[in-house]
């Protein structure tokens, strides 16, 4: 575990080099404080819309810096030969997989904490400070952890453009996967409609770890609902990972 640790830290150290990290972290920054603006210009409650814009920022924004950065640092220790370095050394490829995923999780949780304390000082300004939100601001953790789990998936075997399309896709078809059922039903027998019922049975439901309404509008949020969210999202990417690593390991790099 020392070797994944030394790689998830020279990965960390790396993306927090990174320029496009800066750059839409302080647009996520930007965009939470202009919330208050925003908030005074619309009809409706401000401290509803300052939330709702918050978390909405957090999880776009978070997203980006995934897909971004994420999956732009795998590829190039790859052109760079960096892999091939690391590897030189006593190092498995599953602790180089696990020690990449480790290091872009750590940025990410970084990131999150960043753009949450921004969201937070905004509604403390307002005077209206809602510990409830860490619970929704730790489930958004919890999704994009997820995703970059899914981006280190696919970057175990794919290219970086197919990588950052294969986990943004498994992202927004997660949140619509409700929609599937309803879509199957439309479809005939055939083809389509088991791809679509195959497509509802493997992806996971990350609408059900989504609790940004019921934050913003105050409502309670079932704690089984957390606990078996979190289970479900992280078994997927210990799932994505397990698989990963035995890609990585079959993978030519020459």
């Amino acid at each position: 575990m020392t070797r994944v640790a030394a790689i998830a830290r020279a990965t960390l150290a790396e993306a927090i080099r990174q320029r496009i990290l800066y750059l839409l972290l302080v647009f996520a920054v930007v965009l939470i404080a202009f919330s208050r603006v925003l908030s005074l210009l619309t009809v409706g409650d401000d401290v509803k819309i300052i939330k709702d814009i918050g978390l909405s920022a957090i999880n776009l924004f978070g997203l980006m810096i995934t897909l971004f950065v994420g999956v732009g640092m795998l590829f190039r220790d790859m052109e760079r030969r960096t892999v091939q370095t690391t590897l030189a050394l006593p190092v498995a490829r599953w602790e180089y997989v696990l020690g990449k995923f480790a290091g872009l999780a750590a940025a990410i949780t970084v990131n999150t904490a960043l753009m949450a304390a921004a969201m937070f000082a905004v509604l403390a300004i307002r005077g209206a400070f809602d510990p409830a939100l860490i619970v929704a601001v730790f489930m958004l953790w919890v999704e994009l952890v997820f995703v970059t789990a899914a981006a280190v998936f696919f970057a175990s075997f794919s290219t970086p453009i197919f990588t950052a399309l294969f986990t943004a896709a498994t992202w927004l078809v997660g949140h619509l996967l409700w929609s599937l059922p309803l879509l199957e039903q439309r479809l005939g027998e055939g083809a389509a409609r088991a791809a679509v019922h195959a497509v509802y049975l493997v992806l996971p439901d990350l609408e059900y770890g989504d609790v940004r309404p019921l934050a913003v509008h105050g409502l309670d949020i079932p704690a089984d609902r957390l606990v078996l969210a979190t289970l479900h999202e992280a078994a997927y990417a210990g799932l994505m990972l397990l698989v990963a690593c035995a890609a990585f390991r079959r993978r030519d790099l020459v």
